[in-house]
């Protein structure tokens, strides 16, 4: 009497288990969960939306700052230009008396500056100690 190689008993029955019944019965069951579920709900959610968006005039004394990047590179704190010299960013932030008052500028690029220049600047504002600098957007 030898081994076979084909992993049934002397008689010819297969000792594995037959796992195709037990993965119909499975799929079935879920199917059926999934048609008793009860459909979503298609409520509304409500959301509170603003009717007017809040324009700052410059002249306004409550504006943020503004600090303008220009297509290539100037830089404007308010209406005054500042070099781009990173050190010297960093002075005029820590010069200008709205942004140290304010704690907060708002950094508004041209369609073409540089995204670098724009981040340069962002960072000279958080290394002069100003919290809160913000990215000025077009009104859509």
């Amino acid at each position: 009497m030898g081994m076979s190689s084909e992993g049934g008993s002397e008689d010819g029955l297969a000792a594995e288990i037959n796992v195709t019944p037990m993965v119909d019965v499975l799929l079935s069951l879920l199917i059926i969960f999934m048609v008793s579920q009860p459909s979503p709900a298609n409520e509304q959610i409500p959301l509170n939306v603003p009717q007017d968006s809040v324009v700052q005039n410059p002249s306004d004394p409550n504006a943020s700052l503004l600090v303008s990047v220009g297509a290539d590179g100037t830089v404007k704190l308010g209406k005054s230009p500042v070099p781009n010299e990173y050190d010297a960013l960093v002075e005029a932030f820590k010069n200008n008396e709205k942004a140290q008052e304010d704690d907060k500028v708002v950094v508004k690029g041209d369609e073409k500056a540089k995204y670098g220049a724009i981040i340069t600047v962002m960072a000279a504002a958080h290394e002069a100690g100003i919290e809160q600098v913000g990215v000025a957007s077009e009104r859509l």
